[in-house]
C-alpha cells in the first residue's frame, strides 16, 4: 500500500506559520537529539504532565457496567450502557458493532464528545439516525468501515443536574466547581481524560478487538479529549483530532473545566508539542479549520524531532481545510484514507 496521504499530510503547506511560539525545547541545550536521550527525558516529561493534570481524591469504586438499551440498524447493532466513573458518577456509552465485517479481530475506535448521539449520528431517545452535521458523525463513519466503536459523553453531563439555564456555560461551571471541591488535587482536563480512559477500558475488554488498530477521534471538545487521552494512553495507536486548538492561545484551555489558570503561572513551560512527542511513534492527524491554523504546524514540527528518531516522521500529519470550525467532507474522507495507510488496512467503501 502506498503512503501518498501520509507523506503529503506530514509536510507543512505554508511558508508563513504565523507568530513564532516560544516553545520549550524537547531536548535541553547541549543535549544530543538521540533516541537514547529521549528515553531518558521522556519519563521526566511524563511526570511533569501527570503532576499538572492531577488525580482524583477517590480510589476504589464499582466498575460494573449496566446495559440500559439495545437496538438494530441496517449497518450496525447498538447497545447503550451506563459506566461508573467514580463512587457516585456514571457516563453514558454507546457501543456500535458493525454487521457486515469479520467477527474477529476488528479494529476499534473511541469517540468522545458532549453526548454520544451527535458523534454517533444517532438519536438515542428517538431511535433514529441524525440527518444533520454528517461530517462529524465519526462513530457512524467508522462502524460502516468495520470498526467496533464506543461513543461516550463528557463529564459535565454526568456530574451535576441540568441547571435551569446553560447560558454562559453554567453547566460546565457548576460541574467544575463540584468536581474541584470534591477532588482538590485534580483538574477538569484530568477528569475528561479519566472518563475517556474508562471508555477505552470498556472497548478493550472485549475479546474481538484488534488491539494494534485502536483509534481515538474527536471534534472540538472531543478533539481535546482525544488528543490528551491518546497521547498519554499507549493502548491507543492513532489519534485524529479535529480543530481542538493545539496552542494555549488558540482556544479556552484556561477554563476551570480544562487546565485552569495554572497555564499562566510564572515558570509554567509545558505545551502540547510535548504531549504529542510523548505519543511518538504512534500516529497523529490534526484537522484544522479555525482554532487550528498554520501556526499549529509549529507544535507538530517540534514533536517531529522525536518522531524522526523512530523513523516515523510521516506518522504525524495536518489537514487544514481553513473553512471554519466544522470539518469538511474532504477533510474527513482524507483522514480515513490516512488512517487506513497508517494501520496498513485496505480502504473500505462507505457513505455518509
Amino acid at each position: 500500500m502506498g503512503k501518498g496521504y501520509s507523506e503529503k499530510l506530514s509536510r507543512p503547506a505554508y511558508e508563513n506559520l504565523g507568530e513564532l511560539e516560544n516553545l520549550e525545547p524537547l531536548f535541553p541545550e547541549g543535549t544530543e537529539e538521540s533516541l537514547e536521550n529521549w528515553n531518558l527525558l521522556r519519563g521526566k516529561l511524563l511526570g511533569r504532565w501527570k503532576k499538572i493534570l492531577g488525580s482524583p481524591s477517590f480510589s476504589d469504586f464499582s466498575k460494573e457496567v449496566e446495559q440500559v438499551d439495545a437496538f438494530e440498524e441496517p449497518d450496525f447493532y447498538g447497545k447503550v450502557y451506563r459506566q461508573p466513573t467514580g463512587p457516585v458518577t456514571k457516563q453514558l456509552l454507546l457501543l456500535m458493532e458493525p454487521k457486515n465485517a469479520p467477527v474477529s479481530p476488528r479494529p476499534g475506535a473511541i469517540v468522545p464528545y458532549y453526548h454520544p448521539d451527535e458523534m454517533a449520528g444517532y438519536n438515542l431517545k428517538e431511535h433514529k439516525l441524525i440527518l444533520e452535521r454528517k461530517n462529524v458523525q465519526f462513530g457512524l463513519h467508522l462502524v460502516r468501515q468495520g470498526y467496533v466503536v464506543v461513543c461516550h459523553e463528557a463529564f459535565p453531563y454526568n456530574t451535576v443536574p441540568d441547571p435551569e439555564s446553560n447560558e454562559g456555560f453554567a453547566w460546565w461551571k457548576a460541574a467544575s466547581k463540584k468536581l474541584l471541591e470534591d477532588n482538590p488535587g485534580w483538574t477538569g482536563i484530568g477528569k475528561l481524560i479519566w472518563d475517556t480512559r474508562l471508555a477505552t477500558d470498556f472497548l478493550l475488554n472485549r475479546n474481538d478487538i484488534d488491539k494494534e488498530h485502536i483509534v481515538i477521534i474527536g471534534h472540538s471538545l472531543g478533539g481535546k479529549m482525544a488528543f490528551c487521552t491518546g497521547c498519554l494512553d499507549t493502548r491507543i495507536k492513532a489519534i485524529i483530532a479535529s480543530d481542538f486548538g493545539i496552542g494555549w492561545k488558540f482556544t479556552n484551555w484556561d477554563t476551570e473545566w480544562y487546565y485552569g489558570k495554572q497555564i499562566y503561572e510564572k515558570g509554567f513551560t509545558l505545551a502540547h508539542h510535548q504531549l504529542l512527542a510523548l505519543h511518538a511513534p504512534r500516529s497523529f492527524l490534526l484537522i484544522g479549520g479555525f482554532a487550528d491554523r498554520p501556526a499549529s504546524w509549529q507544535y507538530i514540527n517540534e514533536a517531529k524531532k522525536v518522531y524522526r528518531l523512530y523513523g516515523r516522521e510521516n506518522a504525524v500529519g495536518f489537514f487544514d481545510h481553513a473553512s471554519g470550525h466544522q470539518p469538511t467532507e474532504e477533510s474527513v474522507r482524507t483522514a480515513y484514507k490516512w488512517l487506513a495507510e497508517q494501520f496498513g488496512l485496505p480502504e473500505k467503501k462507505w457513505e455518509f
